[in-house]
């Protein structure tokens, strides 16, 4: 039992070695770094207001119950824009092109 104890440790230190190794050449081979600007799209939710943040194009926004029933559409604009749900309280799954989120309203 002893000699399996040890072998295990052995093989896991081996992994681990190699990680570490690994690790650092990923460091060492970047060298300049250079920073994109890109603009990522969020979804928020605050009370019964949908927040989407930096949508790059004009969409339109689906909103499904949590079982996959379609109980509200409406038009999006690029940008960053602030939609009222009048929907009850509960999960929803949003989504606008191709980004899908799940909320709760409250």
């Amino acid at each position: 039992m002893k000699k399996f104890y040890l072998t295990t440790l052995f093989i896991l230190f081996l992994l681990f070695s190699f990680e570490l190794a690994g690790l650092y050449a990923q460091d060492q081979s970047r060298g300049v770094v250079v920073e994109e600007s890109v603009s990522e799209t969020k979804i928020k939710v605050s009370e019964n207001r949908l927040i989407i943040e930096n949508l790059p194009k004009d969409g339109v926004l689906e909103v499904f119950s949590i079982v996959g029933i379609k109980v509200h559409t409406q038009k999006v604009k690029a940008g960053t824009n602030e939609y009222q749900l009048n929907l009850p309280k509960g999960y929803y799954i949003v989504r606008v092109g191709d980004l899908v989120k799940k909320i709760l309203l409250k």
